[in-house]
């Protein structure tokens, strides 16, 4: 059992997790929606957002979500560590693939 479990976090400490499950979240879909944007680029023969960034994606996506949800289970500074992680891949993901 985690020795997390059956501990109460702050209310902050709840409100970042809750954001950063959101973010993990809205990562996961957009992944989902770059490999259904390459699937229908191949098969329409359209440029697509190419093999490279769609992986990229979805191991952010899987790095995130793993994240997130062992930063439910750490307490302390370790758990909040993983919350700021994946606030820190949310947005070198957004930076590098889709604003610069």
């Amino acid at each position: 059992m985690s020795p997390a479990i059956g501990r109460r976090n702050s209310l902050v400490r709840r409100l970042l997790s809750g954001v950063a499950g959101s973010l993990a979240a809205g990562v996961a879909l957009l992944a989902v929606a770059m490999v259904v944007a390459q699937v229908y680029a191949g098969m329409t023969g359209i440029p697509g957002p190419g093999i490279a960034e769609v992986i990229g994606h979805l191991v952010v996506a899987a790095v995130m979500v793993v994240l997130q949800q062992r930063s439910d289970h750490e307490p302390g500074r370790v758990g909040l560590a993983m919350v700021f992680g994946v606030y820190v891949i949310a947005g070198a993901t957004l930076w590098f693939w889709w604003w610069s």
